[in-house]
């Protein structure tokens, strides 16, 4: 499993994106708002671990530092965004759009970072 997940970085990120998600959908009531909160922790703990190593294998895979960045952070960014905002857009988010908008920022920053981190001895 952890050659395919990074189950550490998952779980921080699920904790981390499900709050947001949380007070994003706070206004619609604890149901839909911890509906939606599970629904991106969870989906984050797996499929952000899984776009965590796919950044790392995109990174390192590459002669040129800056693109090991650019395509490590835009390719998984650009996925994980498509895959959130369907899962959120079924039945339970109230607010799919703003739901979807933290993943767009934060994993792109993440994501980017993590090739960079990955790629610095290179």
């Amino acid at each position: 499993v952890n050659k395919w997940i990074d189950i550490k970085m998952g779980l921080l990120g699920s904790i981390f994106m499900g709050s947001w998600v949380f007070w994003i959908n706070y206004d619609h009531g604890l149901m839909e708002t911890s509906t939606a909160a599970m629904k991106q922790g969870l989906y984050t703990l797996f499929f952000g671990g899984l776009f965590v190593r796919m950044s790392e294998n995109i990174a390192v895979s590459m002669d040129s530092k800056r693109k090991a960045i650019l395509y490590g952070g835009s390719i998984p960014m650009l996925i994980t965004s498509v895959l959130t905002f369907g899962l959120h857009s079924m039945k339970g988010t109230p607010e799919p759009f703003h739901s979807t908008v933290p993943t767009m920022i934060f994993s792109f920053i993440s994501f980017c970072c993590w090739s960079w981190y990955k790629t610095k001895d290179q």
